[in-house]
């Protein structure tokens, strides 16, 4: 094939191992649309509208991608508001969550210090809350306390879920916020009877906006807070809560759970990430004494003692031998870790199974029900029942010659 043709090629749609790449030479722009439309497996985004605002996008015009993701935003959400009216609970809590994925899609690009992000994170957060208002039981907004500030975060209770349940606090990493960890999780929690957290952290980029910044180490903090707040609530089992660190966010679900006994079972990536921060250090800094910490933390997955999961894909950041090697490392130490490869061949090759992240959240929840003692008289398949049976059973009130 000659260059010139190769070039031509280079420019269309294909698919590799790590999935579908919209624009093949708009690396960032073409994983942003991979995990939407992957996320239309999970009802958080429909193909076509995925498909229509691509086709209106300027591949590398960050404007151009704001103002088509947050058109198609506004227009969910307005027909979500006219759903909720008419009493159509199911088609407007889809529609909310989909405005919700849409709105986070739009602020993509945007610099945290720009007015807009703070303007789509509170129609995010709106439309958030509209989504878990529709859940029975009822999902809750809640506020943690954390020094002189406050956790916002989202609380979800399984229909199916006995009176004290098992509870999981899944965290991301960077920009990631309560919305987008709840777009993601939430289906999967409900449908295995797993009460779920999802809470902005100081390392997320709401808490930038307008501000100087947080140090590094109040992450650990907020972690310990969140758990904190998980075992004073009535309804939840003490001996059942897990972590779940989502993609770079395992590393800080690492540290965690190797530094705090109280965790039951945790999703991270067993101090992969620590070690070759670390090895960057010593090999680049001229200052021992500036790696203490650093170098202290060697092996920092072999002070794990809960069950452990790590996940990686083919075609995933990390190098498969070395997360291979790490693995091999914490099992000669007695780590209850495992890890679960994802091939090409199988899809969810990609960096946190983004091109079919149906599967590895199906991976990462029934390990946790499995971890956790979960039995299947504790979980309930439909996030919709409890609204069904509500709705139902207002029917036969208003037609009682109706009810059986």
């Amino acid at each position: 094939m000659s260059d010139s043709k190769s070039r031509d090629r280079q420019q269309f749609p294909t698919y590799d191992v790590g999935g579908w790449v919209h624009w093949p030479e708009h690396e960032v722009e073409s994983a942003h649309l991979k995990r939407l439309l992957g996320d239309a497996q999970e009802g958080a985004s429909f193909v076509s509208e995925c498909f229509l605002a691509a086709s209106k996008i300027l591949p590398g015009d960050d404007e151009s991608w704001l103002n088509e993701w947050r058109g198609l935003a506004h227009n969910i959400a307005m027909r979500a508001h006219l759903s909720t009216a008419k009493g159509h609970f199911t088609t407007s809590r889809s529609e909310w969550l989909r405005a919700v994925n849409y709105f986070r899609t739009a602020a993509a690009f945007l610099d945290p210090r720009d007015s807009r992000l703070a303007e789509l994170c509170g129609l995010a957060e709106s439309s958030a809350t509209s989504f878990v208002e529709l859940l029975r039981p009822f999902g809750e907004f809640v506020e943690i306390p954390f020094g002189n500030r406050m956790l916002r975060g989202y609380f979800i209770r399984s229909p199916g879920a006995p009176a004290k349940s098992p509870a999981v606090l899944a965290i991301g990493h960077g920009r990631d916020t309560k919305e987008d960890l709840l777009v993601r999780f939430q289906s999967h929690a409900i449908a295995r009877g797993l009460s779920l957290l999802v809470v902005d952290l100081p390392s997320n980029a709401v808490w930038f906006l307008g501000e100087d910044g947080v140090p590094g180490d109040s992450l650990q903090d907020a972690l310990r807070c969140c758990l904190d707040y998980l075992l004073s609530r009535d309804d939840i089992d003490r001996g059942r809560i897990a972590l779940l660190g989502d993609g770079l966010g395992g590393s800080d679900a690492t540290r965690a759970a190797a530094t705090d006994s109280r965790w039951s079972a945790v999703v991270c990536d067993a101090g992969f990430w620590d070690e070759l921060q670390l090895q960057y250090a010593k090999g680049s800094l001229q200052d021992r004494d500036a790696n203490v910490e650093r170098i202290n933390d060697i092996m920092l997955g072999a002070r794990i003692k809960c069950p452990c999961l790590v996940l990686i894909g083919e075609d995933d950041y990390a190098e498969v031998k070395e997360l291979v090697s790490l693995y091999e490392r914490c099992r000669a130490r007695g780590v209850p870790i495992e890890l679960k490869l994802f091939s090409g061949e199988e899809t969810g090759a990609a960096h946190r199974q983004i091109d079919n992240p149906t599967l590895g959240r199906h991976f990462i929840f029934d390990w946790l029900k499995e971890r956790l003692l979960i039995g299947e008289s504790e979980g309930c398949l439909d996030p919709t029942f409890g609204l069904l049976k509500e709705v139902v059973a207002d029917l036969q009130i208003v037609n009682p010659s109706r009810s059986t």
